[in-house]
């Protein structure tokens, strides 16, 4: 069954996960950091203080996750749908009516542990669960909402706060979510039953993949798995340096002496790369499987910022962006096919509630631990450069320890 085909026949569901992805955006750092200036004027507070702030806002969004990720594994999808739209609409509005620092961080957890966290979540779980044989064509689908997002929110935001003010896009943004999102969500699921999935599969009654049959696991159990300490090192890198790069992107810049305009529409590069690479991890997912793709998602990413570390000439940007993009589009899909692949879906709430805890520490430490560095006189070509060399250990760790995993489970 083709892209279209496949859309067409589960349209509803498959534009709810994009959807869902989409408005996550609200608490990215792509979309958050825009408002950061106006956040240091109007409270007057340094950029550091503001990035220490942000931080542990940011680490108490991803320990909340753990307890609360998990329970889409037993809430109905649509209450647990409405409780984060309900709850991402709530972070604009406490944003918007911020008077105080201690209303401005309850803001920035809210937007991160809605928008970043759960929005998220809760469309690749739904995802992941429901579908079986072109599951990876589903997470890629719904994975467009990310880079669809950050071609798209990006300008519109700084538009509105330069046209109208910081407060007044957060209302504006509420209202959004209110106008769009909640009622689109609530139709999309109307009468929603995983028995209309359609993907030229259906599973018979004694199939293994019928989720009575999986085992459940517990969180504890989860982290005592050794699969937990294959995976979770990658899923760390990806935040990690992501997150960093476009944090610094504007420094990044300027120790290259590359204009900040030019550097900005580079990333132009990543957005197509992103885009366009979801989609073909769909069908490659499905037919070779997510394990075999899982080892080497991290190697463009750790190819981008070698290049960035070697490389002074300006037309270096668009290739860093596009490198880095290719494992922004795959890593996603690959990863949300793999939780499915090894662990079953009757637990997927909570087994992807420890990765994204996993994902959002790493966002909150990206920022802090290249700062660390940096003022201890390390240039980014030096820091970029031991990245690139983690990267690479990391997918030799994979190969190696990944196959005797995988033998260790298939004579079992």
């Amino acid at each position: 069954m083709n892209y279209l085909k496949f859309f067409l026949a589960n349209k509803k569901i498959l534009f709810f996960g994009m959807m869902l992805v989409f408005f996550s955006s609200f608490g990215q750092t792509f979309v958050v950091s825009l408002y950061i200036p106006w956040f240091i004027e109007e409270f007057d507070i340094s950029r550091s203080f503001f990035s220490g702030m942000y931080a542990v806002a940011t680490l108490g969004s991803a320990a909340t996750i753990i307890f609360v990720g998990k329970k889409i594994d037993h809430v109905p999808l649509k209450n647990f749908t409405l409780f984060v739209v309900f709850g991402i609409m709530l972070a604009c509005l406490v944003a918007a009516f911020s008077i105080h620092l201690l209303m401005l961080f309850l803001a920035i957890y809210l937007l991160r542990f809605f928008g970043q966290g759960l929005l998220g979540h809760t469309a690749m779980t739904t995802m992941a669960r429901y579908f079986k044989k072109a599951r990876g064509k589903a997470l890629s689908i719904a994975y467009l909402g990310f880079p669809l997002g950050e071609a798209l929110f990006p300008v519109l935001v700084i538009t509105l706060i330069i046209a109208i003010g910081w407060r007044q896009t957060f209302l504006l943004s509420a209202g959004l979510i209110f106008v769009v999102l909640l009622p689109l969500s609530v139709y999309l699921m109307k009468g929603f039953s995983s028995s209309r999935i359609v993907e030229d599969y259906v599973p018979s009654r004694d199939n293994p993949d019928r989720e009575e049959d999986q085992p459940v696991w517990r969180q504890s159990k989860i982290i005592a798995n050794p699969w937990f300490y294959l995976f979770a090192p990658t899923v760390f890198l990806v935040g990690f340096l992501q997150t960093a790069l476009f944090f610094f992107q504007t420094f990044i810049a300027e120790y290259k002496g590359w204009a900040m305009e030019w550097m900005a529409g580079s990333i132009t590069a990543y957005a197509l790369a992103s885009f366009s690479c979801a989609i073909l991890a769909g069908p490659l997912i499905d037919k070779l499987s997510a394990r075999r793709l899982f080892p080497f998602a991290l190697l463009p990413l750790g190819a981008g910022v070698l290049v960035l570390s070697l490389f002074t000439h300006p037309g270096i940007a668009p290739l860093y962006w596009f490198l880095v993009g290719i494992t922004g589009g795959v890593n996603g899909p690959i990863t949300s096919a793999l939780y499915a692949e090894v662990y079953g879906t009757r637990s997927l709430g909570a087994i992807r509630s420890i990765f994204t805890f996993v994902m959002v520490v790493s966002t909150a430490m990206g920022p802090v631990v290249y700062s660390f560095f940096l003022e201890r006189e390390f240039t980014f070509d030096h820091i970029h450069l031991a990245v690139g060399a983690v990267v690479l250990l990391n997918m030799i760790f994979i190969l190696i320890f990944g196959r005797k995993l995988w033998l260790r489970d298939s004579t079992n």
